[in-house]
């Protein structure tokens, strides 16, 4: 009789050959649990979590016993038990914290714990980076942004009366560092984080990096299954994978266009944002498609008051004329790193604003449960 019951399309079954140990597995469902076979007492072990993997929030730890099982344990599509004991604590440090919910102070030893934190993510090459960043004054931050904010703010930081909040590029600067803060409180005790975070080291990788964690995060308080695909040495990007909660793989395409982003903030438009979002459905048609459904989503960083609804208003332009050209996208979303005053000027909030919007040309009942509904209105 098997010990477990699932919805997997296949069994595991005893080397030995002659009994089932769980019907219906499967494998990403049933983590490092020890199982003995009654009939030749040869003891199985399921697969682990895999690297890269985030156990999922609803996961259940299964108590070592000896008891032996009268009736299979029915596993319903979705549902992951996992092995309680030494892989307990590790398994659980790959899921996201939630942040503290006070504001950022900005201060000297703000920033210089969050250079901490970058230079050893990045190998120890935050030197390296403020050396080929433009001067903290300039309004563009080249390609490495925390590097600019730290120089800016480290400038700006004590000045009588300063604040973030008087000046766009100071609080762009203040964003960085407090998206920085925000990353390493959601995801610094994550096992593997010295190796997924090495596209920080890329040029250009900084908000793409930040975006993808956030996106994670986000995928993951949805009640979603989420993982990382562990970059190789030299690679520049991370990349993240999700199925839903009932384990239905779905394809993302992350995209990070120039356009919207913080040196373009004066040359949007409703035409221009149109014009991005159609070409990244465009471009993501190689990764999500009717045979590969999934979401789309772009990552923008202008903080300017009506850009975020704009681009909203855009996405639901461009799929009023051509949504059913793309019937295999369920939904393309927006992430969007967000500062906003508190009641002290020395203090910064933080948060991502995330829009999520269902392709009414869908082929099939829309697979997407991100949010709440209101998220997709």
């Amino acid at each position: 009789m098997p010990v477990f019951a699932g919805a997997g399309s296949g069994d595991l079954i005893c080397r030995c050959g002659n009994s089932i140990l769980i019907a219906g597995y499967a494998p990403q469902n049933v983590l490092a649990i020890r199982i003995r076979c009654f009939r030749c007492g040869a003891v199985t072990t399921t697969p682990g979590l895999p690297a890269g993997e985030i156990l999922p929030g609803d996961a259940a730890a299964v108590v070592k016993t000896e008891v032996p099982m009268l009736s299979p344990r029915a596993l319903p599509a979705g549902s992951v038990l996992f092995a309680q004991g030494v892989a307990t604590r590790a398994y659980a440090l790959t899921r996201p914290r939630d942040p503290p919910a006070e504001p950022m102070l900005v201060s000297p030893a703000t920033l210089e714990s969050a250079a901490a934190d970058y230079d050893r993510l990045t190998g120890g090459a935050l030197q390296a980076h403020i050396a080929a960043t433009p001067s903290a004054m300039e309004p563009w931050h080249g390609d490495y942004p925390f590097a600019w904010s730290l120089l800016r703010l480290r400038e700006q930081v004590g000045k009588p009366d300063w604040s973030w909040l008087y000046q766009n590029d100071d609080a762009m600067a203040a964003m960085h560092i407090a998206s920085m803060h925000h990353f390493m409180a959601c995801w610094g005790e994550h096992p593997l984080l010295d190796r997924l975070a090495l596209p920080l080291a890329a040029p250009g990788q900084f908000l793409r990096t930040m975006g993808t964690f956030a996106v994670a995060k986000l995928l993951y308080d949805a009640g979603n299954r989420v993982g990382f695909t562990v970059p190789a040495t030299g690679e520049i990007e991370l990349r993240c994978h999700f199925t839903t909660a009932a384990g239905e793989p779905l394809s993302l395409a992350l995209q990070s266009p120039d356009a919207l982003q913080w040196r373009e903030r004066e040359r949007w438009n409703p035409t221009v944002l149109a014009t991005v979002v159609t070409q990244a459905l465009a471009a993501a048609h190689g990764q999500v498609n009717s045979r590969r459904p999934g979401i789309v989503i772009l990552t923008a960083s202008i903080l300017q008051p009506g850009f975020d609804q704009a681009l909203v208003d855009s996405i639901h332009a461009v799929f009023r004329s051509i949504s059913r050209r793309h019937r295999g996208v369920a939904a393309v979303a927006v992430v969007v790193p967000k500062v906003f005053p508190v009641a002290q000027l020395d203090r910064v909030g933080f948060g991502y604003g995330f829009y999520p919007l269902r392709n009414p040309g869908f082929a099939g009942e829309n697979p997407i449960r991100i949010g709440s509904a209101a998220d997709f209105s």
